[in-house]
């Protein structure tokens, strides 16, 4: 599985969710379930006690790591 969010290294930085199947699968998930509840759900990285969020970036060298996604239905 992959899903990664990574932050571009600039001043105008770019954020990107990069998946493949299975971590797009896991995202639907969450977010299905935060549709129906209030509330906020944590993913993070294993270096951040998670398993939600795998930890090799896919984006290249411009980009690093986020080991935490907090999605925060309001």
């Amino acid at each position: 599985m992959i899903l990664t969010v990574e932050k571009e290294k600039s001043p105008d930085a770019e954020v990107c969710i990069c998946f493949d199947n299975e971590g797009l699968e896991l995202l639907i998930r969450k977010l299905t379930y935060l549709s129906s509840h209030s509330g906020h759900l944590h993913l993070m990285t294993p270096g951040w006690a998670g398993n939600e969020l795998t930890e090799e970036p896919q984006r290249g060298s411009n980009f690093e790591i986020v080991n935490s996604l907090r999605l925060v239905r309001l």
